[in-house]
């Protein structure tokens, strides 16, 4: 296909048959530049997503991300090659992780393994395929070696829209869809579009024929053009506009009665907006000209389907004999009895009448045969009969009514019995915490019964220094100045519940977990509030990077990169401090601290940081890492300047009285005066509902006693 990227088309209206699309949809791209058989296969793309779209049904869109392993990019923000956007945040998972099957290829008899550890990260819904064990056939073996060469590492995911809007182009035009809203009903396995180089990789993995059909057969523009061809099997036409493409009458007869729909509804909703007591001449022509369009809709369906009935009379041998049962008689298919290839029945020869006990015969022998050969009964099905519809449907009935082994994972037929177990709870990974370190290297005070904290300073102007002075000149009279920063108390706050049950059977304790994950996530949370650039509030203190303005990275990366950010930085701090640094360390994100560790100088070959990042130092000045420490940023500071109060003896309280405002953000009184009161929802009384909660309760605040003890960087190359 071309390297560029056709202008979107408009999407096909409510009324628009896919003929009549697929002639204006090529009509425009071919005259965008785009051979016939690319515009063709676009088109074709085009209508099978915007009709889904239209009609609520399903639509499958593939990643363009391939997958690292076994970790998968299901979805991401990606315009895809029509133009839609998927928003990641507007995922429902809810209903799909109950049952998170894997399929291949999006085929719902085909299933290779489970999702798991679906999640949202780096703007993507991303999942780990977790395979059927190997052994469990001789197809998912064969998956699972195509999977490890590389060959399969793409995701593909079927959902159902339920909020979308368009895009446009600065100049108005319609360039796709941007779904807001969706539930994920499926996600498969699929292949990379199919290249010699992967063929030949996957054939010599001993892959049989049938799965390198299934694998590599119809990727890309072959299939869909394939799928327009004669009913001969000669060549696809070429006229630009496809003037008189051929459809089927079943799908006339699908997208008349969405046509249909759609009208009634346009009506329906045209009614909803008109007020019986003023109504317009206009809103009376609307109402008039949707009234026709539904009696012609209505009228072309019921002729399709009389036409639909006419002609299946026909094709049975029955009463409509003539000159139309010849023509159809001559395009019947008739299979062979070995090798399932497909003949041209002759004119003469009228179409084999199938009894009815006769497809329960297929059915039985295409179970045995499936049985005997370990292929799937689609595949042995296709291979003996080809694509006889009703021996495909008595198939699926028969295998339907069968009975099923007892499995783990059916309820109700010993699922139930599947007997669990609970591990030791594993502790979460948190990040080391930046403040507990910081005010280890500073001045650590507590407010005890104090309500203020003061601490005076002497101001470096004006100057009281001495000065030369001549025999019995008068000596200079100087006034010196003094500063004060003064601390009040301040506190980190949460409430967490359980109820009484949880309490009492839970193991381990829930209530040990749950002070310890407070403690965890308030120490993440404290280190946010420290590492800032806000100023101070009555509830909080001032971040250390408030009122200082970032130094320019050095640029190019590497060993010169490093070297003059460390002369820039530890040159901020001593000209700040005059040269009397006392406590000098450095903040830094742990990958950071790696990566200086790993610098090489030029032309040497040595690293001239690793034994000393090996030491936690860097240029002799201690290193405090912490994944708290956004990557990229490097802080300098003199953590003598560096006054923490309280913050090391958090106190937690228990309560089966108490009642709350159960909100995590903008929590209100239980109860305000006024005309009318406002009292907070919702609130349940612990006490009432046997329920405990937790209360934590941190005294902590700090500040940097005087300017210039903090330099900062961020975004290094290093």
């Amino acid at each position: 296909m071309s390297n560029t990227k056709p202008r979107q088309v408009e999407p096909p209206d409510d009324d628009e048959s896919q003929s009549d699309f697929m002639d204006r949809c090529i009509e425009e791209l071919v005259g965008d530049g785009l051979d016939d058989d690319e515009a063709e296969e676009a088109c074709q793309l085009m209508w099978d997503e915007r009709g889904a779209l239209r009609t609520s049904g399903v639509i499958q869109k593939t990643s363009t991300q391939l997958a690292a392993g076994l970790d998968f990019v299901l979805s991401d923000e990606t315009p895809d090659r029509i133009g839609d956007i998927i928003m990641v945040d507007g995922w429902d998972l809810a209903s799909f992780k109950k049952n998170p099957i894997a399929l291949f290829s999006h085929r719902s008899d085909f299933p290779v393994g489970t999702w798991k550890n679906l999640r949202s990260e780096k703007s993507a819904l991303r999942g780990e395929l977790s395979l059927a064990p190997e052994g469990t056939s001789d197809r998912i073996d064969e998956i699972r070696r195509l999977i490890n060469a590389g060959i399969l590492r793409a995701a593909s995911v079927g959902f159902r829209p339920r909020a979308y809007e368009a895009i446009k182009d600065n100049d108005g035009n319609f360039v796709g869809y941007r779904f807001t809203k969706q539930e994920l009903l499926e996600t498969s396995l699929v292949s990379v579009p199919a290249n010699p180089n992967a063929l030949a990789v996957a054939k010599s993995l001993n892959i049989s024929p049938a799965t390198l059909d299934l694998v590599f057969a119809g990727q890309g523009r072959k299939g869909a053009i394939d799928r327009r061809r004669g009913s001969t099997g000669g060549q696809a036409r070429t006229t630009p506009n496809r003037k008189g493409t051929t459809m089927s009458l079943a799908q006339r007869i699908k997208d008349a009665e969405q046509r249909l729909l759609a009208l009634k509804d346009e009506l329906r909703a045209h009614f909803e907006k008109i007020d019986d007591t003023n109504v317009t001449d206009e809103q009376l022509e609307t109402t008039s000209d949707l009234n026709t369009k539904i009696d012609q809709a209505d009228r072309a369906l019921a002729a399709l389907r009389d036409s639909e009935r006419h002609l299946a009379a026909t094709s049975e041998g029955g009463t409509g004999g003539g000159s139309t049962a010849v023509a159809l008689r001559s395009t019947t298919a008739m299979t062979g009895g070995t090798g399932g290839a497909t003949e041209r029945r002759p004119f003469s020869v009228a179409p084999k009448k199938v009894e009815p006990l006769e497809y329960l015969v297929r059915a039985g022998t295409v179970m045995l045969f499936a049985q005997l050969h370990r292929k799937p009964m689609d595949e042995i099905r296709r291979s003996i009969y080809g694509d006889d519809e009703p021996t495909r449907a008595v198939l699926d009935w028969v295998v339907r009514a069968a009975t099923a082994p007892a499995m783990t994972n059916v309820t109700g037929w010993a699922a139930e019995l599947v007997q669990q177990i609970v591990t030791d709870f594993m502790d979460l990974l948190m990040p080391k915490s930046v403040f507990p370190r910081l005010a280890g290297f500073g001045l650590s005070l507590t407010f005890g019964r104090n309500g203020k904290i003061i601490i005076p300073t002497r101001s470096r102007t004006p100057t009281i220094a001495g000065s030369f002075v001549g025999e019995g000149a008068p000596i200079p009279v100087r006034q010196g100045a003094f500063t004060s920063q003064t601390l009040t108390p301040k506190k980190m706050a949460v409430i967490t519940t359980w109820t009484r049950e949880i309490d009492e059977h839970s193991i381990p304790a829930i209530e040990g977990l749950m002070r310890n994950a407070i403690q965890e996530d308030t120490a993440v949370s404290l280190d946010a509030v420290l590492l800032d650039a806000n100023a101070a509030t009555v509830v909080r203190p001032a971040g250390i990077l408030n009122g200082v303005a970032a130094i320019a990275a050095t640029a190019g990366g590497g060993f010169n990169a490093i070297v003059g950010d460390i002369k820039n930085l530890s040159g901020a701090l001593l000209t700040g401090t005059a040269g009397n640094v006392r406590a000098p360390c450095w903040l830094m994100n742990p990958q950071q601290v790696n990566s200086a560790g790993l610098i090489a100088a030029p032309g040497v070959g040595a690293f001239p940081f690793r034994d000393e990042i090996s030491r936690g130092t860097l240029s002799g000045w201690p290193i405090i890492d912490s994944g708290t420490v956004p990557m990229g940023t490097v802080v300098a500071i003199d953590a003598a300047d560096f006054v923490a109060v309280g913050g090391d003896a958090p106190r937690f309280e228990i309560s089966d009285q108490a009642t709350l405002h159960f909100e995590d953000t903008t929590p209100a009184d239980i109860g305000t005066p006024g005309t009318p009161p406002v009292v907070a929802a919702p609130v349940k009384s612990m006490f009432q509902t046997d329920m405990l909660a937790l209360r934590l309760i941190l005294p902590v605040n700090w500040t940097i006693r005087r300017s210039g003890v903090v330099a900062w960087t961020q975004a290094v190359t290093w």
